[in-house]
């Protein structure tokens, strides 16, 4: 039964909306959620309030919470489309195609004569019919890790490269039999990285052999890590943790001059989402992968939730890489998967300063959970013990490390992202008293300057892709650590890039 709404609020609700409709207008996305908000509570039997709250939410990545609203205007108005529409762009958002589209189908059968919807339809169709068919091939039981199948031999360097070339050394290997002979092989060298830093500058791409040395010599490498690392910063060094760059190249190469170009004693640590979004994310990553490799003990990388299948299909990374190496695209795009498998989950500065992705854990994460005198709380020992050469939703554990976000209020809850969960200033407390730690670094949100500090001090989060998307105007930031761990926080804004628009190889930006 649809409630009784007096006139008084009705007038007021739509006052409300009003208010909220020009916040929206102005990017202010947050605010306008908390005035829609209003809305709905003076006059909860409208469905485009909760609409207009759902596509907020999508905006700022809150997608479980939009599909929540779009569930909740269909309840008041099944026949309303724009309700199906925004729950399908939520759906898709989170990874959920065959859903979203059903949602895209509703729409079509509801209204023939929409262009855009039918559109929407076949895209989202088309896509979740080739993932289908990929995941079917890749199913197989005898499939080999793609590591095992690229045989070098098989490409060789263009003779018109003009780019960076990798130095050769003699090094002895030893085969599947115990054989040991003497080969040639790539390496990297301060030189050569430099070389490509500015050779991805101008937009030129590495040849296909330089990029499966690169991704082969760092799988190999990161494999053999731990899933939580522990970093010592030696007296006379540094540490600059940044958090997400998201395909912004030349962001990445503005912090560095800012910051100077990583070393032994400028080391550095960024901390997930490096790929997606930007369209320079092929670039960031191969920069990545060789400075890990030229400074395995100075340059430290933790996963974030995009560095996983779901998300590079929807985000760009997997359009980018088909698009700068049509020939190797499928190929190439599922070694960078295997290596994002290989990333560690968390790193550990000077046993006092945790360093993850998305954040802390919900009470039945922790072993001890069901434990008559179990107090729900993860220890540092779990992740050590953490299988991770998974995909993210592979437990709660991995889930949680990639995804989970902070809040001002005490407590947990589910997550408006429709993953993992929330965390207040009391988790937070109790995380670091239970594994003495000083305190928390994490990344996984936008921040308007840069950089956040919460929960008494506990917890920073820190973001690095200024005009996120080229449509923000947050700043980024970095954290400069000393050996004694005193943290100072830098802000920059974003720089200019080449003329290629944020998601221009996404697949999800068509539906936004």
């Amino acid at each position: 039964m649809t409630r009784s709404v007096d006139a008084k609020a009705v007038a007021r609700a739509n006052e409300l909306k009003l208010e909220a409709n020009a916040l929206f207008a102005e990017k202010r996305y947050h605010e306008a959620i908390e005035k829609y908000t209003e809305a709905i509570e003076a006059d909860p039997t409208v469905p485009a309030f909760y609409t207009n709250r759902a596509q907020c939410h999508i905006l700022t990545e809150g997608y479980g919470a939009a599909k929540q609203d779009a569930d909740a205007a269909l309840s008041l108005d099944s026949k309303f489309i724009k309700a199906y529409y925004r729950r399908a762009t939520a759906l898709l958002a989170m990874g959920q195609l065959k859903e979203a589209r059903a949602d895209f189908r509703e729409v079509t059968n509801r209204a023939p004569g929409d262009a855009i919807a039918r559109k929407k339809y076949s895209e989202c169709d088309k896509l979740y019919r080739r993932i289908q068919f990929e995941q079917a091939i890749d199913s197989e039981v005898d499939r080999k890790r793609v590591a095992d199948t690229i045989d070098l031999g098989n490409y060789p360097v263009p003779e018109d490269y003009e780019g960076p070339r990798m130095p050769v050394r003699k090094v002895v290997k030893t085969n599947k039999d115990g054989e040991e002979s003497e080969v040639e092989e790539e390496y990297v060298d301060r030189q050569f990285v430099e070389g490509i830093a500015e050779w991805f500058r101008d937009q030129k791409t590495l040849p296909v052999r330089y990029m499966y040395v690169i991704l082969l010599q760092v799988d190999s490498l990161l494999r053999r890590l731990p899933t939580l690392v522990d970093v010592k910063i030696p007296e006379d060094a540094v540490m600059t943790v940044c958090g997400d760059v998201h395909g912004q190249y030349y962001d990445v190469l503005n912090i560095f001059k800012l910051n100077g170009f990583p070393s032994e004693k400028l080391q550095y640590l960024f901390n997930g989402d490096f790929v997606d979004r930007g369209s320079f994310s092929v670039e960031v990553m191969m920069l990545f992968f060789a400075l890990k490799l030229l400074y395995p003990d100075a340059f430290f990388l933790n996963r974030g939730n995009h560095e996983s299948i779901g998300m590079n299909q929807l985000y760009g990374f997997e359009g980018e890489v088909r698009h700068k190496y049509p020939s190797q695209g499928k190929r190439m795009f599922d070694m960078f998967q295997e290596t994002f498998e290989a990333l560690p989950v968390a790193h550990l500065i000077e046993d006092k300063i945790f360093v993850v992705h998305g954040g802390l854990y919900s009470r039945e994460t922790a072993k001890n959970a069901n434990q008559p005198d179990g107090d729900g709380v993860v220890r540092l020992e779990e992740l050590r013990e953490l299988p991770r050469f998974y995909q993210p939703q592979h437990t709660s554990l991995l889930r949680e490390s990639l995804w989970s976000d902070p809040q001002n209020q005490n407590g947990r809850a589910p997550s408006p992202r429709g993953t993992a969960i929330q965390f207040g200033p009391d988790v937070t407390r109790e995380f670091c008293e239970k594994n003495n730690l000083k305190m928390v670094i994490r990344s996984h949100q936008e921040m308007a300057e840069g950089y956040e500090i919460a929960h008494d001090g506990r917890i920073v989060t820190v973001f690095s892709a200024p005009n996120y998307c080229d449509q923000s105007t947050n700043k980024g930031a970095y954290i400069r650590i000393t050996p004694d761990l005193e943290c100072s926080y830098h802000k920059f804004t974003a720089v200019p890039h080449p003329p290629v628009r944020a998601m221009a190889y996404a697949n999800m930006s068509r539906f936004m």
